[in-house]
């Protein structure tokens, strides 16, 4: 054991729910709807029902605490817009309340006592007049959504765009027919059907005021801009609550690889339910044109539930001339949002500005099972409530074009959660690769993986004070083999209240290479149950104690070679230093002024 009194230089400091209460797609497509809104004895597409035109329900219908009772099969008459049963009484339609033993509601004809249309939840109306004169059939609405097996009791209007004259491998423009058939229509609750093949798309859909609004391919369809006019493909919702509630998009491709045309593909509000699966945006969003995203999703109540799944392979432009603020984002969740949406099994790569973004909002964010490679400024970024699991950050290219980026961000929130994060960086930036700013409060990282390659940082926790939230580090594997660059340390805490358990750190310079390892500037932070290995024996630091590290506990860790290092200026408070190994001839620089030692083994 040796202590070394030479300082290092100062150069050297410088990411179920589930689908629950979403309409899902079959849901609409199994129940065989024609085009002018009623039931067909035939399913006409997608079908995932029965042979013919009944659909049977095998016991009760749970609808959040109540039950359909359905005997025999609904069956889908074609002469009415509406379901037709025995039941198991005298009443068309039965609803339970299977906990108060009564019943919710009893719909029968025939009889001028009986119950009736009556309201359940949200409405169960009978046929009405409008304004203009015109009757329009009953609905069936009901609270949260009622999904069995694909099958589902919401209505839509169903418009195949081919019945409609809108053809792929034509220059018929789908925008125009959408928005000129969905404005002037009268059924606020439309689907639009695209059976295979590439439709042209050069007019922006902007609609604001909708029950549902949905467009599917069938089963794939691509949709291409070659409009360098169009800024968006589908606008939706108003932004304020009460005017949206449902929107959905499965098997869409997004084209915008003609030059010039850099349209976002969805940005939708709507209050209840957001369903984008199955979806792909190809080419470069090469300049900065209408939207900075090309996926802006919201929920703009607490109760809204989204999901998504999304492939963005072809990013967007790099302008060295601008800051990555200026540049278009991948995905983008903020402000308004307030429910909890599901991003997984999604691929986004190329964003400068954040591949996604999830701050400033007050809702919640999960992201699962996603892929996020070469984004800049943030790949993930987590905000409150928001929470990322199993997720893959991968940067090759970020020297080469010249762009900062953290892989992990944390900003703004009370709380979030990442675990079973696997960080994979072949290039340095001047930036970090997990990042906490001083605006989040707590976070819990846990079972994190970085192999790293260059001089940066892999981590930095920044904030003032004491008062501030605790972010526990636990279960993190460090492979590094950065060597001397501008930021030769591996990493700084500087703030209090951080818990580092359960890490496996290797520093691995290459022969005439230096690396440090990380410093701690800030009190309360307490690092346990850690091993720390450093090839350059005793000429490597694998830890420092800086300025501010009052309170520092260091407890039953491993030190296999390297050295533990307390600069001259760092006061160490109260420092508990007990329980360690000192192995392989670690070494102890500097200071140990302020420590309470306690049984170390190796010389201390």
């Amino acid at each position: 054991m040796s202590n070394k009194s030479n300082e290092p230089d100062e150069s050297d400091e410088s990411m179920n729910t589930t689908r629950r209460g979403l309409l899902a797609l079959a849901g609409a497509a199994g129940l065989g709807f024609t085009s002018n809104g009623r039931f067909a004895p035939e399913p006409t597409f997608n079908s995932l029902t029965p042979e013919g035109s009944a659909l049977s329900v095998d016991g009760n219908l749970d609808l959040e605490g109540n039950n359909i009772l359905n005997i025999d099969d609904i069956e889908a008459k074609d002469d009415f817009s509406s379901w037709s049963t025995s039941g198991t009484g005298e009443g068309s339609v039965q609803l339970r309340d299977s906990v108060a033993q009564t019943w919710s509601m009893r719909a029968y004809e025939g009889d001028e006592n009986g119950p009736g249309p009556v309201k359940f939840q949200s409405p169960i109306t009978g046929a009405q007049e409008d304004d203009a004169g015109v009757t329009n059939p009953g609905s069936l609405k009901i609270s949260g959504g009622a999904v069995l097996e694909s099958m589902s009791v919401e209505s839509w209007n169903v418009v195949d765009v081919t019945e409609r004259g809108v053809e792929p491998g034509t220059d018929d423009d789908l925008g125009a027919f959408i928005k000129n058939d969905f404005d002037g229509g009268v059924n606020s609750t439309t689907l639009y059907v695209l059976p295979e093949g590439e439709y042209t798309w050069n007019t922006a859909v902007t609609v604001e005021k909708f029950d549902a609004f949905g467009i599917i391919g069938k089963p794939q369809a691509k949709v291409k801009c070659t409009n360098p006019q169009m800024t968006h493909f589908l606008k939706l919702g108003s932004g304020e609550q009460n005017h949206a509630d449902m929107f959905l998009t499965e098997n869409i491709t997004f084209d915008i690889t003609t030059e010039n045309v850099a349209a976002s593909s969805i940005i939708a509000a709507v209050d209840e339910y957001l369903y984008i699966n199955n979806c792909k945006i190809v080419g470069e969003m090469d300049r900065e044109y209408g939207q900075v995203y090309s996926i802006h999703p919201t929920l703009l109540k607490d109760t809204g539930r989204g999901y998504m799944s999304v492939t963005m392979p072809d990013g967007g432009y790099y302008d060295p001339a601008q800051n990555e603020q200026e540049h278009p984002m991948g995905i983008s969740l903020e402000r308004d949002h307030l429910g909890h949406i599901v991003i997984e099994n999604s691929f986004i790569e190329g964003f400068i500005n954040n591949g996604i973004y999830s701050a400033g909002h007050q809702g919640q964010v999960s992201i699962r099972n996603t892929q996020i490679k070469n984004c800049g400024a943030g790949m993930l970024r987590l905000g409150d409530g928001d929470f990322a699991y199993k997720c893959h950050l991968i940067n090759d290219n970020a020297e080469d074009r010249g762009y900062s980026y953290a892989a992990l961000w944390v900003a703004k929130a009370r709380h979030a959660v990442a675990n079973s994060i696997y960080i994979d960086a072949k290039q340095g930036t001047p930036s970090e690769l997990i990042r906490v700013n001083g605006d989040a409060k707590h976070c819990h990282l846990t079972n994190i993986h970085v192999n790293s390659d260059r001089s940066q940082y892999i981590c930095e926790f920044t904030g003032d004070g004491d008062d501030e939230g605790m972010i526990i580090c636990s279960n993190w594997t460090i492979n590094d083999t950065g060597g001397e660059g501008s930021r030769a340390q591996l990493g700084r805490i500087s703030r209090a209240n951080v818990k580092i358990r359960n890490w496996e750190v290797r520093l691995n310079p290459a022969s005439g290479e230096k690396r440090h390892g990380l410093v701690i500037d800030a009190p309360w932070v307490d690092i346990s149950g850690c091993t720390f290995y450093h090839n350059k024996g005793g000429d490597g630091i694998s830890l420092i104690l800086d300025d501010g590290a009052d309170y520092v506990r260091l407890q039953n860790n491993e030190f296999k070679s390297g050295t533990l290092y307390q600069y001259s200026r760092a006061s160490v408070k109260d420092a508990i230093v007990s329980g360690n190994r000192f192995m392989d001839g670690t070494s102890l620089s500097g200071i140990q002024d302020g420590w309470n030692t306690h049984t170390n083994q190796g010389g201390l």
